[in-house]
């Protein structure tokens, strides 16, 4: 009798292991396909994200496509525009973090301007407005004295603007 209870309390044993067994059998197999789900999803949202975004992508990189020669035109312009005159020193290509997506690289251009206060001015707005994708990075206004003794109506300006762009650049 004592045997056969004994094989009863092995037998019970036996399921009840076998039963947890396969319960963190199915525990594992939940975890792992709640995993894959979360994945396909974040997948999905990414791919939704980048069908989304590619009309907007192409459009920044058109932007960026700006030449140096193009921008000199331009801020030239700028001084015939506001009645100064202008002058392009040099264009400079600058450093820049390197990134993922859009090959960018800078040029940095040193403007020396000179003329009346007023169209200073004007010239610095439409500067600070090109419309490109450029910052002015650096402003100096200064008053250009004529002679010893005689005062002058004439303002000298120096203007260091950065342009983004993605067309390759010869040093």
């Amino acid at each position: 009798m004592l045997v056969v209870a004994l094989c009863a309390w092995g037998l019970v044993g036996f399921f009840a292991w076998n039963i947890g067994v396969d319960e963190s059998q199915r525990l594992v197999g939940a975890q792992d396909a709640q995993r894959a789900t979360i994945a396909g999803a974040s997948s999905a949202r990414t791919h939704a994200l980048a069908l989304e975004t590619a009309e907007e992508g192409t459009a920044l990189k058109g932007l960026l496509n700006v030449d140096i020669v193009s921008t000199s035109n331009m801020i030239e312009a700028v001084g015939k525009a506001a009645g100064v005159s202008v002058k392009l020193g040099d264009a400079l290509p600058e450093n820049l973090p390197v990134s993922d997506g859009i090959p960018l690289k800078a040029i940095g251009f040193v403007v020396a301007v000179d003329g009346r206060f007023p169209a200073l001015m004007r010239a610095a707005r439409l500067f600070e407005t090109l419309p490109i994708p450029s910052t002015v990075t650096r402003l100096d206004i200064e008053h250009a004295p004529r002679g010893a003794g005689k005062t002058s109506d004439i303002w000298h300006m120096n203007v260091y603007i950065r342009v983004l762009t993605t067309s390759d650049i010869s040093s």
